[in-house]
């Protein structure tokens, strides 16, 4: 049997760990769920591809690099019960609940890993690389439990369907996994909703641009302090500006530094209603009219456009 592995969806603990006298080896998950298509069939191949050409495209790297080292990755989660405990590092955040569901869900039927799994508490606030090296040595894990796995994958095969209602429901009950109820709803307040037709993200990066962020620093540094379940990165906070920034209707304008195009101010304002271009949330499909939108009203998923209907 090998030795506790660490298992993180980032490099970001690797050192801290080693320089707090944490034992054990390090198993990062680089897929970042919570960002593009999720849609997921159970064919592990196609979802390599899927995923590759996501990931290569959002970061400006070589799709063949990134698929080699994704398919590595997920290679290596079906060897977690060659090690005799596997503690899961995984924060309140949607990012890092979105992975952790992805990787729960492909071990929920491996039950040479019953009783290895270990998930090590967060404390809704902070960051484990927030932490000094005496409070994360001073962390203890607790032993993942069968609900709690269960919920795990069942929250994966909503979040990757195309229909969101499931996920939705699933949202409103009280989950197993502390974070993981909060982590959702953030989710589903990235569709369109049906009062503006801005995502929440999108609505944030256009407030902060409003009170005068000009910059792609500040606007990390605006994020970062409005959202507390959804810790946004450089290159995700790229895209939602570059797609803002798309066609002649655009909502900011094309050139630095960011500023609101009259249009943007408009939607903003709640005068104008956005058309978003096409995307993917999870496994939901995003259309200029989006077949499922968020209702503010009723805190929740609703139906919007059929297909080959335009909304007014």
């Amino acid at each position: 049997m090998q030795p506790r592995l660490h298992l993180r969806c980032g490099d970001d603990l690797r050192v801290p760990l080693q320089r707090a006298g944490i034992a054990g080896e390090y198993l990062c998950f680089s897929d970042p769920v919570c960002q593009g298509p999720a849609r997921d069939e159970g064919d592990l191949m196609a979802w390599l591809g899927l995923r590759a050409r996501f990931v290569a495209l959002h970061a400006g790297q070589d799709v063949g690099a990134v698929r080699l080292r994704l398919g590595r990755e997920y290679t290596a989660l079906s060897a977690l019960h060659r090690h005799d405990a596997v503690w899961l590092w995984f924060e309140h955040d949607l990012w890092d609940q979105a992975a952790l569901i992805r990787v729960l869900s492909l071990l929920a039927e491996k039950r040479l890993l019953r009783g290895r799994l270990w998930l090590l508490p967060a404390d809704g606030v902070r960051c484990f690389p927030e932490l000094s090296d005496v409070e994360l040595g001073r962390l203890q894990p607790a032993p993942l439990t069968e609900l709690q796995i269960e919920q795990a994958a069942e929250a994966w095969a909503a979040y990757s369907a195309p229909d969101p209602t499931a996920l939705d429901a699933l949202s409103r009950r009280e989950l197993a996994l502390p974070f993981l109820g909060a982590a959702l709803r953030r989710h589903l307040r990235d569709l369109p909703w049906t009062t503006d037709g801005l995502a929440e993200t999108e609505r944030l990066v256009l407030r902060a641009v409003a009170e005068g962020v000009t910059d792609e620093a500040g606007l990390l540094r605006a994020l970062r302090t409005a959202d507390a379940v959804f810790h946004q990165t450089d290159l995700i906070l790229r895209d939602v500006v570059g797609r803002l920034r798309l066609g002649p209707r655009r909502l900011l304008h094309q050139a630095e530094p960011l500023g609101l195009t009259p249009r943007g101010a408009a939607v903003l304002a709640g005068r104008e209603r956005h058309r978003p271009p096409p995307r993917s949330e999870g496994g939901v499909s995003v259309l200029p009219d989006p077949p499922w939108l968020y209702d503010p009203a009723r805190a929740g998923v609703v139906r919007g456009a059929e297909p080959g209907e335009r909304r007014t």
